[in-house]
């Protein structure tokens, strides 16, 4: 996992996170882990829908 990756998947899993405090459908000492189930969900399924980024000189 490139550093990119690694500070996406953190904001993913941060605004799961919100989502999921302010739902209360989890108990606290859940929702840090199932934030990150979700983040690296989004991750997977966003390399398999648009692939990595291109670079800037494309």
């Amino acid at each position: 996992m490139t550093r990119n990756e690694h500070e996406e998947v953190e904001s993913y899993a941060l605004a799961a996170m919100i989502g999921l405090v302010s739902a209360n459908d989890y108990p606290p000492e859940l929702i840090a882990a199932r934030a990150f189930d979700i983040a690296e969900a989004f991750q997977q399924e966003k390399l398999n829908r648009i692939g990595d980024k291109p670079p800037f000189d494309c």
